[in-house]
C-alpha cells in the first residue's frame, strides 16, 4: 500500500482569491479522480471541494505526479500555490480528515454543513469507483467518528454567531419559536443574521419594516416574510413577540411609551427586544418595563463569548476523541495489511513445500499411502512451526504500529517473490 495522504488548502492557509481558483464542480471532481488513477498518481482518491477548502485524500502511488498536478494551478497573480498547501501523511492524514468532518477545522467550529459536504465527496468518489480497500474503510470510519463527536460532545450546542445568540436568548424567554412572530426593523447585516437564525429555528412569521419600502420587500421575500410600510412599525409592536432593530438612526426610534402601549395590546405577554444598533434604536428605559426583555449588542456578544468558551472546551474533548480514533484506525489498517501479507506468506510457503515434495516424488512413490500421509503431515507441521514465530511478531508489530519491524520481517519474502 502506498502512503495515505491528505493535501489541500483552506481558509486557514489561502485567501478566497486562491480558494475560488481551486474550487471544483462535481464534473471537475470526477475528471480529476479519473486522471489521478489513469496517470498512476493514486490507487484510490476522493476530493472535498467547498467554498472554504479544497483537499485531496489519496492512497498515493506517485507523490511526484500529485505534486505536478497541483503545480498546474496558479494563484491570482500567477504565483505557484505551493505556499498555500498543507500535506499530511498516514495517521496525520486520518486525523485531519476526522477533524474536518467533525467540524473541528471549520471557520465556525461545530457548524454541521461540512459533514454533508464530506458525504457528497464520498458519494462522488463511489460513483467514480475511486474508493478501494483503504479509503472505503476510512470514509466509513470518518462518518462514524463525526457522529460520535456530535453526540458525545457539546461541539454543536453552544451559540457562537450573532444570529444564534439571538435565538438562544429568545428561547430562554419563550422556550419555542414556532408559534411566535418577529418584527425586523431595518435590514442591516446583523439584523438579517438574527432574523435568518430565528426563521431557521422555526419562527412562525417575520415582518420587515425599513425606511425604503423596496428593501423591506426584498428582505421579506428572502425570508418568506411580510413587508410593511415604515410608518406602521410602532403599530406592529403590539402584534409581535420579538422585535429586532438594526437601523442607522442616530437616536432611539422606539420609546418606553411605545412598548407600554404594545404590552397592553398584548395583554402583558412577554415582549423580547434585540437592539443591534449603535447608537441604540431602543431607548434604555424600556429595560425597566415589566415583561419587556431588552438586549443590546453587548448582551449578544456576551452570549457569543460564552458559547465560544463552551465550544473550545468541547473542541478539546473532540480532538482527544479524534486522535484516539485515528490511532485505532491506523492500527486496524496495519492489522488488515499484515493479515494479507500473512496470507501471501502462508501461500508462498505452501508452494515451496509442494515443490520440494514434487522433487522427491520418485522416493515418495516407494512409500505406502499411510507413510506418504505421514510425510505430508510432517512437512505441513514443519512449515507451520517455522512460520509461527514470524507471524506472531508480524501481528504484534501491527498492533503496536511498528512499521519498521513489519518491513524488516516482510523484506525476505518480498525478495523471494521478486
Amino acid at each position: 500500500m502506498g502512503d495515505l495522504i491528505a493535501v489541500g488548502l483552506s481558509h486557514h492557509t489561502a485567501p478566497v482569491e486562491v480558494r475560488e481558483r481551486m474550487a471544483m464542480s462535481e464534473e471537475a471532481v470526477r475528471d480529476r479522480l479519473e486522471r489521478l488513477r489513469l496517470e498512476g498518481a493514486a490507487e484510490e482518491a476522493f476530493i472535498v471541494s467547498t467554498c472554504n477548502r479544497v483537499e485531496v485524500y489519496a492512497v498515493a502511488q506517485n507523490i511526484g505526479l500529485i505534486e505536478a498536478w497541483l503545480g498546474e494551478h496558479r494563484g491570482p497573480g500567477g504565483e505557484p500555490i505551493d505556499r498555500y498547501l498543507y500535506w499530511y501523511r498516514n495517521e496525520e492524514a486520518v486525523k485531519h480528515l476526522f477533524r474536518v468532518a467533525s467540524s473541528l477545522d471549520s471557520l465556525v467550529v461545530g457548524e454541521p454543513q461540512i459533514l454533508g459536504q464530506v458525504k457528497d465527496a464520498v458519494r462522488l468518489a463511489e460513483e467514480s469507483r475511486s474508493l478501494g480497500r483503504v479509503l472505503g474503510r476510512l470514509t466509513r470510519q470518518t462518518l462514524s467518528v463525526a457522529k460520535r463527536v456530535r453526540t458525545e460532545t457539546r461541539i454543536g450546542e453552544a451559540r457562537v454567531g450573532v444570529g444564534n445568540a439571538g435565538v438562544d436568548l429568545a428561547l430562554q424567554i419563550f422556550g419555542r419559536l414556532d408559534d411566535k412572530r418577529a418584527l425586523l426593523v431595518g435590514v442591516g447585516e446583523m439584523g438579517q443574521q438574527v432574523a435568518r437564525a430565528m426563521v431557521g429555528a422555526g419562527l412562525k412569521e417575520l415582518i420587515v419594516a425599513n425606511r425604503t419600502y423596496e428593501r423591506s420587500v426584498e428582505c421579506a421575500s428572502e425570508f418568506g416574510g411580510t413587508p410593511i410600510a415604515w410608518d406602521r412599525m410602532i403599530e406592529y409592536l403590539g402584534q409581535v413577540d420579538v422585535v429586532i432593530t438594526a437601523t442607522g438612526a442616530t437616536k432611539p426610534i422606539i420609546q418606553p411609551d411605545d412598548v407600554r402601549r404594545a404590552l397592553r395590546v398584548r395583554r402583558y405577554r412577554p415582549l423580547f427586544l434585540v437592539d443591534l444598533a449603535v447608537p441604540r434604536n431602543i431607548a434604555p428605559g424600556v429595560d425597566d418595563i415589566d415583561e419587556a426583555f431588552l438586549f443590546n449588542v453587548d448582551d449578544l456578544t456576551h452570549v457569543m463569548e460564552q458559547g465560544k468558551r463552551e465550544r473550545e472546551k468541547a473542541a478539546a474533548e473532540a480532538d482527544a476523541l479524534v486522535a484516539d480514533e485515528a490511532n485505532r484506525f491506523m492500527a486496524r489498517l496495519a492489522e488488515v495489511e499484515v493479515g494479507e501479507h500473512i496470507g501471501a506468506i502462508t501461500r508462498r510457503a505452501e508452494t515451496i513445500r509442494l515443490e520440494e515434495i514434487e522433487r522427491t516424488a520418485k522416493v515418495l512413490e516407494q512409500l505406502d499411502p499411510k507413510q506418504r500421509q505421514a510425510v505430508e503431515a510432517m512437512t505441513k507441521a514443519m512449515v507451520k512451526k517455522l512460520l509461527h514465530g514470524q507471524i506472531t511478531h508480524l501481528r504484534n508489530a501491527a498492533r503496536e504500529g511498528d512499521a519498521e519491524v513489519i518491513e524488516t520481517l516482510l523484506k525476505p519474502w518480498r525478495e523471494d517473490r521478486g
